[in-house]
């Protein structure tokens, strides 16, 4: 069962934000591609004049409650919904599923860094992304990892998560299937979804039903290849980078610095290595925990992330892959096997592993991923 709770925020963003909009057409209605988008007028002097810029949407914000079964045990995960208005009258388009990864378990969690670096401030970037969305004419779904707890979000509440524990990530498909389910439920929902998916999320929205519903996906930074082998060889990487910074640093303690953090990441891909072998070797109890997970729990994201081809085999001609440039998360191998993966478009962008420049989502790199999907949907790319 699904609920919806009162509406608590509405956001008002420039109209600067999604240009080129008529009155009441987006970048995602079907509509602007056929008309002109700067339309003009003629002047009593018979020169031709802009039309004045329409009027700012309005991103409105609604608390929901997603509902469904784990093995007959209830879950309830929060959820934000956003949707475009325009005087007070709701804009439709389609709906963007935000499917949660590796990183904050909370939809509101604040990123403060990319897994490597630390950013000046805490990003909270999946509500950068709902409003830039909203602003362009989307409605969207985010909602909570099944794993976020009252620790991570006052919100959260202990879920199950046995299955998780047994599978994998797997186990996080029926997340995605529930809230596929609200999706048609959103105001001004056009019958179109739309899985946007980070990290480790593009496996889990990969292996949902959504998946073959969805009229395209977003996959950001996935994991190409068996997560073990990518974790183990991005710290390899930046061992060697960290090398290089200590041959270059000209102060002595500069170097000295450099040089022992390149042996703690030489060391600390040793021992994941090593660990690695081991689990899958069956030398562990697979309910023994290794960083808070079970053993299952690796060997289902594993054998997961090895099916990421399979995968995308059949949804490739309406994927868009998303690759940060700077994204230190991945090694430059496993980069080029991201950008290499089966997809109708590839995009690459000079920014960090959750997409941001220096701790911020720019909206011109945002519109870029976000223009990249208007032509999925368009009827020639289907």
């Amino acid at each position: 069962m699904i609920r919806a709770l009162p509406a608590l925020l509405a956001l008002s963003l420039l109209a600067a934000a999604c240009p080129g909009a008529q009155r009441r057409t987006t970048r995602f209605d079907p509509r602007r591609h056929s008309r002109a988008t700067t339309p003009t007028t003629t002047t009593n002097t018979g020169t031709e004049a802009a039309e004045p810029a329409p009027p700012p949407l309005i991103v409105r914000r609604e608390e929901r409650v997603i509902e469904l079964e784990v093995k007959g045990a209830p879950v309830r995960l929060q959820a934000t919904a956003t949707w475009p208005t325009l005087d007070d009258e709701v804009i439709e388009g389609p709906a963007f599923l935000i499917v949660p990864g590796a990183g904050d378990v909370s939809r509101r969690g604040l990123r403060r860094g990319d897994g490597v670096n630390a950013y000046a401030a805490p990003v909270a970037v999946t509500s950068a992304w709902q409003d830039l969305l909203g602003a362009s004419g989307a409605s969207t779904l985010a909602w909570d990892k099944r794993t976020c707890g009252p620790n991570d979000d006052a919100e959260c509440t202990k879920n199950p998560q046995d299955d998780l524990d047994e599978r994998g990530p797997v186990a996080l498909a029926a997340d995605v299937d529930a809230a596929c389910a609200l999706a048609p439920t959103l105001p001004g929902f056009d019958g179109r979804i739309v899985l946007m998916a980070h990290g480790q999320g593009a496996q889990v929205a990969l292996a949902s039903t959504c998946a073959q519903k969805a009229a395209a996906i977003v996959l950001i930074n996935p994991i190409p290849r068996e997560i073990d082998a990518v974790l183990v060889d991005a710290l390899l990487a930046r061992h060697a980078q960290k090398q290089d910074e200590a041959k270059a640093a000209k102060a002595p303690e500069d170097k000295a610095r450099l040089t022992e953090e390149a042996v703690a990441l030489r060391n600390l891909a040793a021992t994941r290595q090593a660990g690695f072998a081991s689990m899958r070797s069956g030398k562990f109890s697979r309910e023994a925990r290794v960083d808070g997970a079970t053993i299952a729990f690796w060997l289902g994201w594993m054998e997961l992330t090895g099916k990421t081809r399979d995968l995308l085999g059949p949804v490739k001609d309406k994927t868009l892959v998303v690759i940060g440039a700077k994204d230190a998360q991945l090694g430059d191998g496993d980069r080029a096997l991201a950008r290499g993966l089966p997809a109708k478009k590839t995009l690459v962008l000079e920014a960090d592993h959750h997409l941001l420049v220096d701790g911020t989502l720019q909206p011109t790199l945002g519109l870029e991923v976000i223009d990249a999907v208007v032509a999925l949907l368009q009827p020639s790319a289907s």
